[in-house]
């Protein structure tokens, strides 16, 4: 039955995800959302009516900190950004807006001409460079250039990512009938087996079992790799959830005699987060500590309040860890322990029976609530992998 209920919500998301080419393409064509921010009124709203009347979607912020928090409620498909405001100046936004926003383009505006500051803005990802007085047309036509290979890029990776999802979705289809087939011999329908055939068919089980997972985290990471995933946000209390995920993964530890000790404060406010995809990570990370925690180890699992410094800013999180005194990860394979591709980058194949996609998956999930993750190890030590969620989400 929970296989049934799998298989329906894959096949439900797979064509939802197929079904999206055809508003990729109304997307294409749909009225684009532009930001524009700058500190002086009259230069923002003349930019802002000129960007209007040629039917573009515009909005207005007067200064970096507002154009983050407009950023972080909606999404917008180009920002121009003043160079020089007071609070944090363009450059300041321009890479937060490459770390938070990373599907917005940007061009940049300045009232003096500067090879540096524009040579310095390119490498920070901005598209284009333009100075004030800006002239109408040349606008115009520089905002369209940019939202044209913008919508071109799109398209492109949303074919790709259509044709992956087709092809993984497709090879379900007979891992499951070779599934069938061995769980019939394996039960003696077709006749007695004998101890090695069944023991045989076992492995072909399990080896089966291992591809299936595979694909269903492959599927997984597309779809949020393409944002074909949605994240539903409902008020949430960690300070209620954490504890949950640990009691029912208890047994999983006591069976291997790992001790699973909580430790979640109390002054966690209630967040705008989506439980499941937040119970999906939480016990991703504490299955790992279970799988590389030899027998009589312990697994800490604790939520906290803390601070973060961005662009010179403190903002609260929250910070969930899983910390285990397993084997630990070498020095040299930590950087990619979050890479769908650590195995290719590694060089190392993992010996445990796992896809080796769910810490990726982990990091998509928690990027979406606009948080990070990082991991801490050392080898014959154990490993400690961390979260951070914006307190201030609800």
């Amino acid at each position: 039955m929970r296989q049934a209920l799998v298989d329906f919500q894959k096949n439900f998301l797979y064509h939802g995800h197929q079904n999206r080419w055809d508003s990729m393409k109304q997307r294409v064509e749909r009225i684009a959302k532009v930001l524009v921010v700058d500190d002086e009124d009259a230069f923002r709203m003349l930019i802002a009516h000129t960007l209007g009347d040629e039917g573009f979607d515009v909005h207005e912020a007067s200064n970096g900190e507002d154009a983050l928090s407009m950023l972080r409620e909606r999404s917008y498909d180009l920002a121009l950004l003043d160079m020089k405001m007071p609070g944090m100046d363009g450059i300041e936004v321009l890479k937060a807006i490459r770390k938070e926003s990373p599907l917005t383009e940007c061009i940049m505006i300045t009232g003096y001409q500067d090879i540096t500051l524009a040579v310095e803005s390119i490498k920070l990802g901005a598209k284009e460079f333009l100075t004030k007085p800006v002239n109408p047309g040349e606008l115009i036509h520089r905002v369209k250039s940019v939202l044209r290979a913008h919508m071109a890029e799109a398209r492109l990776k949303e074919l790709q990512s259509d044709f992956t999802s087709k092809l993984l979705y497709e090879l379900r289809s007979p891992l499951h009938s070779v599934a069938s087939a061995v769980e019939f011999l394996a039960k003696a329908t077709a006749g007695p087996i004998t101890a090695q055939q069944k023991e045989t068919l076992k492995q072909i089980s399990e080896n089966l079992d291992k591809m299936d997972a595979m694909l269903n985290d492959m599927i997984d990471l597309t779809l949020f790799e393409s944002g074909g995933l949605e994240i539903e946000k409902l008020p949430t209390n960690l300070d209620e959830l954490v504890p949950a995920v640990c009691v029912r993964l208890k047994p999983q530890a006591t069976a291997k005699h790992i001790n699973l000790a909580v430790d979640v404060r109390k002054d966690i406010p209630t967040m705008a987060l989506d439980p499941d995809k937040i119970e999906q990570v939480l016990t991703n990370l504490i299955e790992n500590g279970i799988k590389y925690t030899p027998k009589g180890g312990t697994i800490r699992v604790s939520a906290a309040m803390t601070q973060q410094t961005i662009e010179d800013k403190k903002r609260e999180f929250v910070v969930v860890a899983v910390a285990d005194s397993g084997v630990g990860i070498p020095k040299e394979e930590l950087p990619f322990v979050f890479d769908k591709y650590k195995e290719a980058l590694t060089g190392k194949i993992s010996t445990q029976k796992t896809t080796g996609l769910g810490l990726a998956i982990c990091r998509s999930i928690v990027q979406a609530h606009h948080g990070t993750m990082k991991a801490e190890s050392e080898v014959g030590k154990g490993s400690t992998f961390k979260f951070f969620l914006p307190a201030d989400s609800l």
